[in-house]
């Protein structure tokens, strides 16, 4: 199974989101033939912005589709690309929960699509979201914190790799807890491939 997770703090709503995740989808060939599904509820004024960016990254327009208007969930498994935008961890979990997407995204990554997490979709892409308490609120009073558990681990974003050390050192819990701990801060974006991480910088 061929697996690859690009991770960002920033979205396609930001340039700096768009200069990351636009570079690294460059990479790829004949985007115009590629699917991309995105989900960044509930957020439906930047719609508009994230498809323009799409188009410009080299979607066609038939090829972007947002959630609400797939015609079933069955239509994930076809995707080359799945997005799960900023936001609160928690509630955009929970709207995934809800609209019966978690199984479905699972599903289509193992059959080869790569999944973008941006900031909230980073961390619920791992193991557990548990941790987002220490940069969102827990307003729908999630108890479940299972993630999509696309890598066993966790990711918290916004933070560089020294704050993350501090984090760890000072709850050593944390390393009993996850196989994996990674960060991502504003300027890198960070891709797990097969397992393998590899990790850049853009100034």
């Amino acid at each position: 199974m061929k697996m690859k997770l690009i991770f960002t703090s920033y979205g396609l709503t930001t340039r700096k989101g768009r200069e990351l995740i636009g570079e690294e989808i460059a990479k790829d060939q004949d985007i115009s033939r590629k699917k991309i599904f995105i989900f960044h509820e509930p957020f439906f004024s930047t719609e508009c912005l994230i498809k323009r960016t799409c188009l410009e990254m080299g979607f066609e327009e038939s090829n972007i589709i947002f959630s609400g208007y797939q015609s079933s969930n069955q239509d994930l498994l076809d995707m080359d690309y799945i997005y799960v935008g900023s936001g609160n961890t928690f509630e955009i979990l929970t709207l995934l929960r809800e609209r019966n997407l978690v199984d479905f995204i699972r599903a289509a990554v193992e059959r080869n699509c790569t999944y973008i997490g941006t900031s909230a979709g980073a961390i619920i892409a791992g193991s557990s979201v548990e941790e987002a308490v220490r940069i969102d609120r827990n307003e729908v009073e999630m108890t479940d914190f299972q993630g999509l558990s696309l890598f066993r681990g966790i990711i918290l974003p916004h933070y560089s790799e020294s704050e993350l050390a501090e984090v760890v050192n000072c709850n050593p819990e944390l390393k009993q807890k996850y196989d994996k701990i990674l960060s991502v801060d504003e300027n890198e974006i960070l891709i797990l491939k097969d397992g393998i991480i590899c990790r850049r910088v853009y100034q």
